[in-house]
C-alpha cells in the first residue's frame, strides 16, 4: 500500500505518544460505516474499528509509511498523509474519529487552523446522520495543574491552546458549539488521568452522583498517573474534586460523541472503566461484571480520614478488618467499605510488588501524614496494629515519583539529620566536660600526694598492699 499524499505533509516528522489504550479502543469500536481517523492514533485502536472502510490521516510521512506497511494486507484501509485543511471537504464519512484532538492535525507547511475551523473541517466531511468522536484537551486540567517541567511534546511548536479564542473554555461551551453546528450531543465524558490514554471515562451525571463517590474515588485512585514529570500526585486531589463537583470541569480532557440528527442505534454508556461499562438503569448504576455498584466509602480514604482525625480505635478497626479478611493482599484503594462495614472488592486484585500494607504506608507519607508516622518501619507498625505479621518484610520503597514527594522525603531526612547532629553535639560536649573533670581530679590528686599527709597515706596504702600480697602468698603455701 502506498500512502496518499494530500499536501502539507511533513517528510521527516513522526508523532510520538499517539492516542490509545483499552477504553479508547472500546470507544472506537462503536464507529460504523465509512470511518475517518484523524491524527496520530495507536494502530491497535484502528484495528478495533469494525467498519470495512477506514481512512487514516496523519501528517508525518514516516508514520504514513509505517501504517501503510502494517495494513498492506487489509482491504478497505486507506492511509493519507497531510494536514487537515488539505482534506477534501466532501461529505464522504459516516464516522469521524479524532480521539487525539486537533492539536496534531496541522503541520509546519501550513498555517495553524483555529480550533473552530478544524471542527468545521471535520463536520464538512461528515455525512448526514454521521457521528463525530472528538477529544478536547483541557488546558487547565488536573494533569496540567500538577505538571512539572518536561520535554515539549509534539504540538509544542504550534499555538498555545488556551490562546485560541475559538476553543471552548469548558464542557458546556463545547456542547454549545457542537449544538450550534447542528449536531446532537449523544454523550460526553471526562477523561482521567491523561488526555491521550485515559483509564477512566465518566459523564457528568456519574461524576456528580453521591452514591457513586466511593467507587469513583477508588477508580480515580487506581487510574494511575499522567505522563511526564509531576509536581505532586494528582490522585488525592481528584478524589476531592468528586466531592466538590469539580471533577468534570478540571478533567484532563473531554471526549464527546455528537451526531447529525438521525437514527443512531449504537447505545453509548455513561462511563467506560477497566471493570466494564457504567450504565444508569431505573434500579441504579450497573458496572460490567460487578453488577449493581454498591454505595460506600473507598477503604483507602476511610483509613486516611481516621488517621487525619487521630481516631486510633477506628483506624485500628479498619486496618484489622482489612488485614484479617480475605482481601488482605488487595490494595486499600481497590476495596469499598459498605454501610454495614463489609469490604467489597471492586476490581481484580493486581499484584503489588511492595505489598498492600507497604503501599498504604507510603500513602500515609505522601498525603500529608508523615509527621504522625515514623519515617521508617511504618509498614511493620501497621502490621503490628492489625495483629498480622508481615512475612516476608515489605521491600524498601522506591524513589518518590513526584517533586512534592521527593521534597517531603528530603525534608524528613533533613530533620532526622538535624536531630542526629544535635545528639552528636550533645555527646561531644558531654565527653569534653567529663574529660575536663577527670583532668582536674588528676591534678588535685597529684597535689594531695605531694603533701606530708598525702605521702603518709601513700606509705600506709603501700604497706597495706604489700601485706596483702604476703598474706596471699602465705595462704597459697599452706594450701
Amino acid at each position: 500500500m502506498t500512502p496518499l499524499l494530500l499536501g502539507g505533509e511533513m517528510p521527516h516528522w513522526s508523532d510520538h505518544d499517539p492516542a490509545g489504550g483499552a477504553l479508547l479502543r472500546d470507544l472506537a469500536g462503536t464507529a460504523r460505516g465509512h470511518v475517518l481517523v484523524v491524527g496520530p492514533h495507536d494502530p491497535d485502536l484502528v484495528d478495533a474499528i469494525p467498519a470495512r472502510q477506514v481512512t487514516v490521516l496523519v501528517r508525518g510521512v514516516p508514520d504514513a509509511n509505517a501504517l501503510a506497511a502494517r495494513w498492506s494486507g487489509r482491504a478497505g484501509v486507506q492511509v493519507c498523509c497531510g494536514s487537515l485543511e488539505k482534506l477534501a471537504a466532501v461529505p464522504a464519512y459516516d464516522t469521524v474519529v479524532a480521539l487525539d484532538g486537533l492539536g496534531r492535525t496541522g503541520s509546519t507547511e501550513t498555517a495553524d487552523l483555529p480550533w473552530s475551523a478544524g471542527v468545521a473541517q471535520l463536520l464538512a466531511v461528515l455525512r448526514p446522520g454521521g457521528r463525530l468522536l472528538l477529544s478536547v484537551a483541557n488546558p487547565v486540567g488536573l494533569h496540567r495543574l500538577y505538571a512539572g517541567a518536561g520535554t515539549p511534546d509534539d504540538a509544542a511548536w504550534s499555538a498555545y491552546p488556551a490562546a485560541d479564542p475559538t476553543r471552548p473554555a469548558g464542557l458546556e461551551p463545547l456542547r454549545a458549539h457542537l449544538r450550534a453546528a447542528g449536531l446532537d450531543v449523544l454523550r460526553d465524558w471526562a477523561a482521567y488521568p491523561s488526555p491521550r490514554s485515559p483509564a477512566v471515562l465518566l459523564d457528568e451525571d456519574a461524576l456528580t452522583e453521591p452514591g457513586l463517590h466511593g467507587y469513583l474515588t477508588s477508580a480515580l485512585r487506581r487510574a494511575g498517573l499522567p505522563d511526564g514529570p509531576l509536581l505532586a500526585d494528582p490522585r488525592p486531589l481528584a478524589a476531592d474534586l468528586l466531592r466538590h463537583r469539580l471533577a468534570a470541569a478540571l478533567a484532563p480532557a473531554w471526549i464527546v460523541a455528537a451526531a447529525y440528527p438521525g437514527h443512531h442505534p449504537s447505545p453509548l454508556p455513561d462511563g467506560l472503566l477497566a471493570e466494564g461499562q457504567l450504565v444508569r438503569t431505573p434500579s441504579g448504576w450497573t458496572l460490567g461484571a460487578i453488577g449493581r455498584v454498591p454505595a460506600g466509602v473507598c477503604l483507602h480514604d476511610a483509613l486516611l480520614a481516621a488517621a487525619r482525625a487521630g481516631d486510633r480505635p477506628e483506624f485500628r478497626a479498619l486496618l484489622t478488618a482489612w488485614q484479617s479478611g480475605p482481601h488482605a493482599a488487595v490494595s486499600a484503594d481497590a476495596l469499598l467499605r459498605t454501610a454495614d462495614g463489609d469490604l467489597r472488592l471492586l476490581s481484580a486484585p493486581a499484584a503489588a510488588p511492595e505489598g498492600a500494607v507497604a503501599r498504604f504506608a507510603a500513602a500515609l507519607h505522601d498525603e500529608g501524614l508523615a509527621h504522625l508516622w515514623p519515617a521508617e518501619g511504618t509498614a511493620e507498625l501497621l502490621a503490628a496494629m492489625s495483629g498480622v505479621a508481615v512475612d516476608p518484610p515489605p521491600a524498601a520503597r522506591a524513589t518518590p515519583s513526584t517533586l512534592r514527594e521527593l521534597t517531603a522525603a528530603h525534608d524528613r531526612l533533613a530533620e532526622r539529620l538535624a536531630e542526629a547532629r544535635s545528639q552528636l553535639t550533645w555527646y561531644e560536649q558531654r565527653t569534653a566536660t567529663l574529660q575536663s573533670d577527670l583532668s582536674r581530679a588528676h591534678r588535685i590528686i597529684t597535689v594531695l600526694k605531694a603533701t606530708p599527709g598525702g605521702r603518709a597515706a601513700t606509705a600506709v596504702l603501700g604497706g597495706v598492699r604489700r601485706g596483702r600480697r604476703l598474706a596471699t602468698a602465705a595462704l597459697r603455701r599452706l594450701r
